[in-house]
């Protein structure tokens, strides 16, 4: 359903049932049994700005949700039995990007492709995986679905919308109506409309805190530490450096055969780079003074600060231990990530060796707060397992 008539929508809209209203399906004579459509008068909505969120000033993002009525838990979601549809539009550009909802009238269908947000086009819906401190993740709809909110439950059934046309009038006393036929992955068609008042917010998208740091963190008790060779990390495939990972952890900890740490608490991540000929096991760690380097707004690192004495600032946004780079400090109890962790983006690490191959690492270190915390302190430790 590329297109839809405008004419055709008013008449189908006629016939709009004012709750959820599923009958069940016929036999279309063909050996497939067509999904019979949905038709929901919402009562409920929410306008939701969020600007020029692709940032190339062809259109604005506006989320639109529609509920029917339902109670709200403590959390703010909806508890069934209820229906809910959500629509990410991609409305003409506002130059004051001011939430202003005289700017949503207009027809609109699903994007020609996925990196042409033009206005009057709807993105398409899609699962996408939130990963929390300490590796666990959820799983969560986004763009343009409908959703089934089950019986006396928060627990959604989504059905991820790729096509149709939503079209949304100002009325003469003022209020909006919003109304269209969508159609997703279940192959249902599902009708829909919508009265009443638009009263837009803006808002930016919540994203998890990277530091949680309330205070400086000064000698935690690290007792032990590991040393992995990460060879070219980078992959420049000219071996002008080695990336070395450096785990340092409390007597709680255990390392298991993959260099992963579990148990309980604190640990610091640290990754330098170091001269291409190291040997790890012959060699240890370089004695030296690796200074953190900078990240480009989009989390890279300029090849030419790749080089043996510099140190990695953490990688933001990503909590997964398999994702993990750079710096970070977090404390652990049973295995997992407590409330308190800071990505790093600042300072320097110094190592200096004894004659008994011992290690003494030394770090003054800022997280990535604005008015940044402190994590600083001194080890040394007799040995060092490595992988």
């Amino acid at each position: 359903m590329k297109a839809i008539n405008s004419v055709t929508l008013i008449g189908l809209l006629l016939y709009l049932s004012i709750s959820c209203n599923k009958p069940d399906s016929e036999p279309s004579g063909t050996g497939f049994t067509e999904p019979v459509p949905t038709s929901v008068e919402f009562t409920n909505a929410e306008f939701i700005y969020n600007g020029d969120d692709i940032g190339e000033a062809t259109s604005d993002g506006w989320v639109i949700k529609l509920y029917t009525d339902m109670k709200i838990d403590e959390a703010g979601a909806p508890v069934g039995p209820g229906c809910v549809v959500q629509m990410l539009l991609n409305v003409r550009y506002d130059e004051t990007q001011s939430a202003d909802a005289s700017f949503l009238p207009g027809t609109y269908s699903e994007m020609y492709n996925s990196g042409n947000f033009a206005p009057g086009t709807f993105v398409s819906g899609y699962m996408t995986s939130i990963d929390l401190p300490g590796g666990d993740r959820i799983d969560l709809a986004d763009a343009t679905y409908y959703a089934d909110v089950m019986d006396g439950s928060t627990e959604m059934d989504y059905d991820m919308i790729d096509e149709g046309a939503v079209r949304i009038l100002k009325n003469e006393d003022g209020t909006y109506t919003v109304e269209g036929i969508l159609v997703g992955k279940k192959f249902t068609k599902r009708y829909f409309s919508w009265t009443g008042k638009a009263e837009p917010k803006s808002e930016v998208p919540q994203r998890i805190p990277n530091s949680t740091l309330e205070s400086d963190v000064i000698d935690p008790s690290f007792t032990k530490g590991t040393i992995q060779d990460k060879r070219d990390y980078f992959y420049l495939l000219d071996e002008s450096y080695r990336c070395l990972l450096i785990q340092l952890a409390g007597d709680g900890a255990e390392f298991d055969q993959f260099n992963k740490v579990g148990g309980d608490g604190p640990v610091l991540r640290l990754e330098i780079l170091v001269p291409w000929e190291t040997d790890i096991q012959e060699d240890g760690i370089p004695e030296g003074e690796y200074v953190m380097t900078e990240r480009n707004p989009d989390t890279s690192i300029d090849k030419e600060k790749i080089v043996p004495g510099v140190a990695i600032p953490g990688l933001p946004d990503e909590f997964a231990s398999w994702k993990m780079a750079g710096a970070w400090y977090y404390e652990m109890a049973d295995g997992e990530w407590t409330g308190t962790y800071a990505r790093i983006d600042n300072g320097t690490i110094t190592v200096s060796r004894e004659n008994d191959g011992s290690h003494t690492i030394s770090y003054d270190l800022l997280d990535c707060q604005s008015q940044p915390h402190r994590i600083s302190g001194s080890v040394t430790l007799n040995t060092m397992e490595t992988f």
